[in-house]
């Protein structure tokens, strides 16, 4: 074990004092070593130009020892041909919060204290399971009506070990509704969400104007430009207002409906 720590100690990066997890390495023509992501013109730590040499003797030990995970709450340690993957699906790695404005990136397993200390979340981020239709109620002053943008109004449930989110925003006069699970594209793949805008106060059978999409959750993983869903014109929205006052005389209010679950298991359809 003395002689493994050893050899660790002569690979780690004298810049960011890291083991590296990629190769090749390179390293300078006085043998001193430097990770990927660290590498300049110049050693740092002799200051002679680096060249494009690589460590072969740097590989063979970075290859044949177990390596912790990047990600700072994780105390886990896994050999080399297994630390990639498992950084994709560690329960703590870097994600970037969902909420449209807020640019903070946190650890996953640490997203939904974010969420509320941050005030990124609608009503407090919670952990309500979800098994059958769930139906958010919305509520827009003229003001919010008129505007072409408006922040995310951002929820989250529980389903099964996981959770979700459903995100309502505005942008450019066009109204956007999606689900964000707190999971891997992988794991996302596996789901379906059944997602219906519609006038306030009315069940499933009684929908006189909806807007429906049918689809796998985003992955917090992605890009939030890349985050999907519904999305709904002026011209399609005030049928839905309009709608909600002739019946119920709700005005600016409509209703999101929402069913999720693994496939083939079959959603409740709305």
């Amino acid at each position: 074990e003395n002689f493994v720590d050893q050899l660790k100690e002569k690979i780690e990066c004298p810049v960011c004092l890291e083991i590296p997890q990629t190769v090749p390495v390179p390293v300078c023509p006085n043998g001193h070593l430097v990770c990927n992501e660290c590498k300049d013109d110049a050693c740092p730590t002799c200051r002679v130009g680096m060249g494009d040499a690589k460590s072969l003797l740097a590989v063979t030990v970075i290859e044949n020892i177990d390596h912790r995970c990047k990600f700072v709450d994780c105390e886990g340690f896994f050999p080399f041909d297994k630390i990639e993957e498992h950084a994709k699906d560690c329960c703590h790695r870097t994600v970037s919060c969902p909420q449209s404005k807020c640019n903070v990136k946190v650890g996953l397993s640490k997203l939904l204290d974010h969420l509320n200390d941050a005030d990124c979340s609608f009503f407090p981020a919670r952990n309500e399971k979800v098994s059958d239709v769930k139906t958010l109620r919305f509520n827009m002053t003229e003001r919010q009506r008129n505007k072409k943008n408006l922040s995310s109004y951002l929820f989250t449930f529980a389903l099964e070990d996981t959770s979700f989110c459903i995100i309502y925003e505005k942008c450019d006069g066009l109204y956007h509704f999606y689900s964000v699970m707190l999971a891997s594209e992988e794991v996302c793949a596996k789901y379906k969400i059944y997602l219906v805008v519609h006038e306030r106060d009315a069940s499933s059978d009684e929908f006189e104007v909806s807007f429906k999409f049918c689809g796998k959750p985003c992955s917090i993983d992605v890009d939030k430009e890349e985050f999907h869903g519904l999305q709904i014109d002026e011209k399609g929205m005030k049928q839905i207002l309009s709608k909600s006052w002739s019946k119920s005389g709700s005005r600016n209010k409509f209703s999101v409906s929402f069913s999720i679950g693994k496939i083939p298991t079959l959603l409740t359809t709305m």
